[in-house]
């Protein structure tokens, strides 16, 4: 087997993977509105050639469409998703909706299976580990590291904030929408001038965080069958590095600053929500001197987020060259 020459035929995929062609280029009959066409589709009413009297297959089909195992299937979906996640979702965003099965709906889908998977597995412990020695106990040690650097940014640790962070860590799936929908705005401002899906909108930006939400539930299910924390951990920076890198077309420098930036960002505005949270927690103790300590460090870090934005925005906005006038 030639590696070279069968990675190349793997890139082609994933630069083009769908064959629009029509499969028959002989006159097709309509069976629902008896017109004769030539194509995939009959023009007049839209359904597809070939279609005939129930049988055994038909109901196959009708039962897989229920979980999408149809056309535009959940698990064809899926496995692009991994293996050429950045050009799938540009598709999708740029107007190819036949490509994809409607991510919502794969969104709801995978969170019922991950509910499943949780119930089989006796998966309690979450992503997040607060106390030593468990599993992803290294996860633990990063969260540790940033209260200690940045208690200027993030509420120091607490009995109620300590709730509040094992409640998110008995449910990733929630964690990872919470981090992920965080993402959103710091990406529509760092990849705003972007070689590829130039100045992508915000409800752009939506869809973008749904399928990544969809790779991290499938991620958070591995890990709670395998157990595997580095595995999962290794895998995530690595699939989104690759989706951030193909949808918007930056180099690999270009890639990972911006992406590493985009993830900082987020984390400064899951520290404001966070440090509000605090804030009004402190309130209805009538502890206010405290609540109006942290309350503070809401305007500080969203100057910080503003800073970083702008930063960031003029770095990648395009320099305009003057033209030297003709002598």
């Amino acid at each position: 087997m030639d590696i070279k020459k069968t990675y190349q035929r793997f890139r082609q995929w994933q630069h083009t993977p769908h064959d629009n062609e029509f499969t028959s280029h002989d006159t097709q009959h309509c069976n629902n509105c008896g017109h004769d066409f030539v194509g995939n589709y009959c023009p007049y009413c839209s359904q597809k050639s070939g279609l005939g009297p129930i049988t055994w297959r038909s109901v196959g089909m009708s039962v897989a469409e229920v979980w999408g195992m149809h056309n535009r299937s959940l698990l064809y979906s899926l496995m692009q998703l991994f293996l050429r996640p950045g050009y799938f979702i540009s598709d999708y965003i740029t107007g190819k909706r036949q490509v994809s099965f409607p991510p919502v709906k794969m969104l709801a889908i995978i969170a019922v299976i991950g509910v499943i998977v949780d119930f089989m597995t006796g998966a309690i412990h979450g992503m997040v580990q607060l106390s030593h020695g468990e599993r992803m106990g290294y996860i633990n040690t990063v969260f540790d590291w940033l209260n200690v650097h940045f208690n200027g940014a993030f509420p120091p640790p607490s009995d109620y904030l300590d709730d509040v962070f094992k409640w998110l860590n008995t449910h990733p799936d929630v964690l990872s929408l919470v981090l992920l929908s965080f993402l959103i705005v710091p990406v529509y401002f760092i990849f705003r001038f972007a070689p590829r899906n130039t100045r992508h909108t915000l409800p752009q930006g939506f869809f973008i965080q749904v399928f990544s939400s969809a790779v991290f539930m499938i991620l958070n299910m591995i890990y709670d069958i395998t157990s595997l924390g580095w595995l999962v951990f290794i895998l995530g920076a690595v699939l989104v590095f690759v989706t951030y890198k193909q949808l918007f077309g930056y180099g690999v420098w270009g890639t990972l600053w911006r992406v590493l930036t985009a993830f900082v960002c987020g984390y400064t505005m899951l520290s404001v929500v966070l440090n509000f949270n605090y804030s009004i927690h402190l309130l209805r103790e009538h502890n206010n001197d405290l609540a109006g300590q942290y309350f503070m460090n809401v305007p500080i870090a969203l100057l910080i987020l503003v800073i970083i934005l702008t930063i960031s925005y003029f770095i990648s906005k395009p320099r305009s060259h003057q033209s030297k006038p003709a002598r």
